[in-house]
């Protein structure tokens, strides 16, 4: 019985332990292209939708976001010293839907937040594009734009009745590569 515990204390944990390291470090790898993945189509989103005529962008692009920081990190690598349509693209990082103060052209929501849709409805009256990755976002009718990750795949809802009821226009490159709702 003495030699099994050595055993188990010199090699079976080991190796245990590389395996729970390793396995945490493939699943932070994971995440972490995921979250590219987003960043890369909310910064293009800004290309392929248009904002209600009454929002126009006048000064920098506003994207507030309610996002762990490994998210918001990513997103603001992506942005870095980028610039959309002359206009400087500004990563407001926030908590809570009620801490968000100030105009945001996008509010981006992630899965971990728990909102309905009243608390969105200022945001919707503003010209807020809203995007979120809860499940059932769009297809609830809360949200406009919704993220649906299946393993490392990532897909792009769009709830057209609500983004054509705020005023939103998107472009017919965008809607070829998303599913649609109403």
């Amino acid at each position: 019985m003495a030699v099994f515990h050595v055993k188990f204390r010199l090699i079976i944990q080991p190796i245990l332990l590389i395996s729970c390291l390793l396995s945490g470090a493939v699943a932070q790898a994971g995440e972490s292209v995921i979250d590219n993945i987003k960043s890369v189509y909310i910064y293009n989103f800004l290309s392929f939708i248009q904002w209600p005529d009454s929002k126009v962008v006048t000064g920098d692009y506003r994207l507030c976001v309610i996002a762990d920081q490994a998210l918001i990190d990513k997103l603001s690598a992506v942005v870095h010293d980028e610039q959309m349509n002359e206009r400087s693209i500004i990563i407001v990082p926030f908590n809570y839907v009620n801490d968000v103060r100030g105009e945001c052209h996008l509010l981006y929501l992630q899965e971990r937040l728990i909102v309905d849709a009243e608390q969105l409805t200022i945001f919707e009256e503003q010209g807020t594009l809203l995007i979120g990755d809860a499940s059932g976002f769009v297809t609830n009718g809360i949200g406009m734009v919704g993220f649906e990750t299946r393993g490392r795949k990532v897909r792009v809802a769009m709830n057209l009745t609500r983004l054509q009821d705020a005023g939103f226009k998107v472009s017919s490159k965008l809607l070829r590569v998303v599913r649609i709702e109403r």
